[in-house]
């Protein structure tokens, strides 16, 4: 994914001190020196008014993912797009975004296996079109088990980076590559989330270099 070029050059010095905080420092260091990357991000670029909240982890666990602001764009039947998607190989592990507690657990025919998550201050997190799929096929045979980690239920909590479930293409995204359909909410209104997971993206992105180099 591209970054802006004023962003790019803190990014290098960034790098730098993740490198050194992995060699020679605590995993508490290398933590702080990830968090004032997030904290002093340009307002006007990838934070776009993030108010309180802080995707802490990017819901799918691999490197292989593509996803772009698609929000407000056309649907069937007049909808609008209210989310992002998030594009990964079909079966990749699903996590939650922050910490919270495990509202709803379910499938529909539009949204698929999906699973909610409330989080604190009246935020959201929701995930859809989870597997439905038995391994290595397209069958639609997967069932519950398929779609969500083993010994969640509606009320268990979570925290940041817990497996929730498995990326697919449940529900009416059967027709189309796996992915999630990730969504934000605050309170009652429905929230782009493109620009939290582009913060969260390029944190990961960050991580991934300075494991790669310290290896």
């Amino acid at each position: 994914m591209f970054m802006p070029a004023h962003r790019a050059l803190r990014a290098l010095a960034v790098i730098a001190a993740l490198l050194a905080s992995a060699l020679f420092g605590s995993g508490a260091a290398l933590a702080a020196t990830v968090m004032a990357f997030v904290e002093e991000a340009e307002p006007t670029e990838a934070v776009v008014n993030v108010e309180d909240f802080l995707i802490e982890a990017f819901p799918h666990e691999t490197a292989d993912v593509s996803f772009s602001d698609s929000w407000g764009a056309a649907r069937s039947g007049g909808r609008r797009h209210k989310g992002t998607d998030i594009k990964s190989p079909r079966g990749t592990p699903l996590v939650a975004v922050a910490a919270g507690t495990i509202s709803h657990m379910d499938w529909s025919r539009l949204s698929g296996w999906n699973i909610r998550i409330e989080h604190a201050e009246g935020w959201v997190s929701s995930y859809l079109h989870l597997n439905n799929d038995t391994a290595g096929t397209d069958d639609g045979e997967g069932g519950s088990e398929r779609a969500f980690a083993e010994g969640l239920e509606v009320g268990s909590t979570v925290e940041a980076g817990t497996m929730i479930g498995f990326v697919g293409d449940s529900g009416n995204a059967e027709d189309t590559i796996a992915h999630t359909h990730f969504e934000l909410k605050n309170g009652d209104q429905k929230v782009n989330p493109f620009p939290y997971l582009e913060v969260a993206w390029e944190r990961k992105l960050l991580l991934y270099e300075a494991e790669g180099d310290a290896a």
